[in-house]
Order: structure tokens, then sequence, then C-alpha cells
């Protein structure tokens, strides 16, 4: 996780982009005047709005969360995907 100041941002903006962007890491923005800001790339982005509906319907958090766990037990099957 980095951390920065809007004025360290703002003068750095590239090089802080391009470290969000390239090691999938948020970057926190403070500010002493207001609410402090998260940036991050669009990909990861993405990916927590997926798991977010994922994870919105009970059900089928329950069967994700089990399959997690089935899968650290060890207890997972491998298998092959079928082409049409």
């Amino acid at each position: 996780m980095q951390v920065t100041t809007y004025t360290n941002f703002r003068l750095q903006l590239k090089s802080y982009l391009d470290k969000v962007r390239n090691n999938h890491t948020p970057l926190f923005v403070t500010s002493a005047n207001g609410e402090d800001v998260v940036v991050l790339s669009k990909s990861d982005y993405e990916s927590m709005e997926e798991t977010f509906y994922l994870l919105k319907s009970p059900k089928n958090a329950l069967r994700l969360l089990q399959g997690i766990e089935n899968y650290e037990k060890g207890s997972g099957k491998e298998r092959n995907l079928i082409e049409e």
C-alpha cells in the first residue's frame, strides 16, 4: 500500500499512476482539508466490482466461499473445459 499527499500526487502524477497500474496496489492520497481518496487501476476496480456482484447474493456467496474452502483443503478436482 502506498500513501501520499495531494501535493505530492499532483507533482508526481505520472509516476504514481504508473506504479498503481503496474504493481496493482492502491494509492491512498491524503488531504488536510477534505476526505482522502484511493486510486486504483481500471482492471483492479473492475475485479472488485465483479467480486462485489458475485458476493451480493447470500446463496452465491456461500457457494463460492465453500468452494474456496474445499480447494484450500485439497479436495478440489481438476477438470478439462469442454469446447464447442
